[in-house]
């Protein structure tokens, strides 16, 4: 890969852990200025939503086992997964953390947090479209499996 290509995808790397952990710290340390009243109806949702995200990234990293990275450009010794969970979503780990997000805001629905979700949800968004033109580029199966598959969220195929 070009130096900077690289470069590209170690900045998307670092600026996906960058965000991650600003939304800890959004979550943890951030000003308790509301957007919804927080309930036990809330607080449930948020829970099941982060199970779900938990259970599905875990089934996800078994899954793709040592093709594991966290920059979008494939290893070059890997082949593309397509079965488990992956043979409904393109990207579950992606789709695990924005359940894990959005369940951590429901069970803490403050301003700091939904900004920073919201900020690292967009940034997911940008990467999986830069992801996906590496993917198309790397392997020539990935448009079929493209179109059988959702991407982050479970959506109607066109």
């Amino acid at each position: 890969m070009k130096e900077n290509g690289y470069r590209k995808n170690v900045a998307y790397a670092f600026v996906q852990t960058l965000l991650l952990c600003i939304f800890a710290g959004a979550m943890f340390f951030g000003p308790k200025v509301w957007l919804l009243p927080s309930n036990a109806a809330l607080t449930i949702a948020g829970d099941v939503l982060c199970a779900a995200g938990l259970a599905l990234l875990l089934a996800a990293l078994v899954q793709i086992g040592r093709a594991l990275q966290i920059a979008p450009q494939p290893r070059a010794d890997a082949t593309l997964v397509t079965s488990g969970v992956y043979a409904w979503f393109r990207h579950p780990m992606y789709t695990a953390i924005l359940s894990a997000i959005a369940g951590l805001f429901l069970r803490e629905p403050t301003v700091a947090v939904g900004i920073a979700g919201a900020v690292a949800i967009a940034f997911l968004a940008i990467k999986t479209r830069y992801e996906e033109r590496l993917l198309l580029a790397r392997y020539p199966e990935y448009v079929r499996y493209k179109s059988r598959t959702w991407g982050i969220v479970p959506w109607p195929h066109r």
